[in-house]
Formats: C-alpha cells, structure tokens, sequence
C-alpha cells in the first residue's frame, strides 16, 4: 500500500502541523509553563445517558451497531473535528496541529488478575466516515487481544533489555531529538503516547469512581478521559423535582496551553450535545 502523501512545510513534524505562536501570553505559555502537568485544567462532566443507552440497544442487530465506548469515542472524534484547537499538542515549546483523531486506550486480553495488557492505538483520518471509524476500532482491538506481539511491546522489550544506566541514557536522546527535531521513525504510529486523547475505560472493569488522571510529559498527549461507570444517580428533573437517571461519568484532564478555558469549555458542551442526543453520530 503506498504511503498518503502530505505536503509538509519548513517547522512541520510528521502528524502535525507548525503553528507559529502568537507574540502574546498565548505564545509564551510554554516557556512558561514547560511541562503539561503544571499547565493542566480539570473538568467533569456528568452525562444523561438514557439516550445512549436507547441508541446503543436500538442499533444491536443492525450494521449500525455500536456500544456505548465506541459511542463516546465518536463523540470525541467528532468535537475535535468541529474544534480542532483541541487537537493541538505542544512539544519543543512550539504548538503543533495535528492532522488525525488519534486514541490510545488500555485493552486487558482477559479480565482476570493474571491476564496481560496492551495498549491500543487507533488513528482516524478527516475522511473516516462513521462505519470505517467503528472498523478500525474493533479491528485494532481484536489484534490487541490476541497473542500476537505488536509493534509497541517488541519496542518496550528491546529497551527493556538494556541495563539501567544505558536505558537512562537512551531516553534521554530520544527526548532530546524528539525536542529539536521530530519523533524518531521507530516509534511513529507505534508510541501509545503520542495522541490526541488517551482513554481509560475505568467503567468496563466496575470500578465506582472516576479519578481524573495525570498527563504524560512523554510523547504528545493533551487530553486524558476517565470513563466512569455507568448507574443511577439523584438528579434535578426536567420539572424541577429529584428524579433518577442512568448518569455516565466522564473526567477529562487537558493541557491549557492549546486552547484557552473558553474554548475548552465550548468543546466539551460539544461532547455533550452528541451523548445527549446520538443521532448525531450517525451524520
């Protein structure tokens, strides 16, 4: 299969895109505040998910079918469609766009103690329509929970191998190279840490709370997201009385330096809007 070709400019990096940074605190941001966990913002948001799980339960038998994960991560790939400022990252202090939705999510090969697990990495391009997206999630997936070796694991097991002081050493220059030039070849497509969103299904394994999680100064992430587990909460009804509904926990953690508050804000009403009426997806 040929490679797509992309036309890069002077400053590009291989996913993404130079954005010259504004002469104004937007610009100075990251030399001021030069690790994205000392520039993350926290956001909770508590989804109505009954019309979710009617969209989930009505597309079971149909060539539509799609579970409640794959649903939320549509509807991020759809807000980060519409507001593309969030799928921004910054590295070597400069900001960079990137070109696809990618997501990197932990899948366990079995649900016992024992088992296993691997990381998942699943790139969707601008020209994904609903169905390819929903393929390429269950595609990367049944390859995570195989025996198969992927490509990250036999890369993690080779430095592995390698003794302290040298494995030291050698992350050093990658992060180096990684700062003054670009990700080094080996790990492109490869790295689970370098996306637009890292997910953690914490709701799948029956966990109660949803923690709101770190984000990595490795690798390009600017996004994490908890998904909590699903049940009834108390909440405010539509008439104003107490009334119970299935409630979706979902925690975000972001980097403020792409996008300021108002921005971010803005996006996760997006979210919102396609979880609280998913027949939106389907456009």
């Amino acid at each position: 299969m040929a490679k797509e070709s992309v036309k890069r400019r002077r400053g590009d990096r291989y996913d993404a895109s130079f954005i010259p940074g504004p002469h104004d605190i937007t610009g100075i941001m990251p030399f001021l505040m030069r690790g994205r966990n000392e520039s993350v913002a926290y956001i909770p948001i508590d989804i109505n998910a009954e019309p979710l799980l009617a969209y989930v339960a009505k597309s079971k038998g149909t060539d539509k079918e799609v579970t409640m994960f794959q649903a939320v991560m549509l509807a991020f790939t759809k807000t980060l469609r519409d507001r593309p400022s969030l799928n921004r990252y910054i590295i070597g202090r400069r900001m960079y766009q990137r070109r696809n939705v990618v997501f990197s999510f932990i899948a366990r090969r079995q649900m016992t103690d024992e088992a296993s697990e691997t990381n998942v990495l699943v790139s969707i391009k601008p020209t994904d329509d609903r169905a390819t997206i929903i393929a390429k999630l269950k595609g990367e997936i049944k390859v995570a929970k195989s025996d198969e070796q992927k490509q990250d694991d036999k890369v993690i097991a080779a430095f592995m191998h390698l003794p302290r002081w040298m494995l030291r050493i050698a992350v050093g220059v990658l992060s180096l190279w990684d700062f003054f030039v670009d990700t080094p070849g080996f790990l492109r497509g490869v790295d689970p840490l370098r996306c637009s969103i890292y997910v953690a299904n914490l709701g799948s394994v029956g966990l109660n709370a949803a923690p709101f999680h770190h984000l990595y100064e490795w690798g390009t992430c600017s996004m994490f997201v908890v998904i909590g587990k699903l049940g009834p909460q108390v909440v405010v009804g539509e008439d104003g009385q107490p009334a119970v509904r299935q409630i979706l926990p979902l925690r975000v953690t972001f980097d403020e330096r792409i996008a300021d508050g108002f921005y971010d804000a803005r996006a996760l009403e997006v979210v919102e809007t396609y979880l609280a009426d998913p027949s939106l997806l389907d456009d």
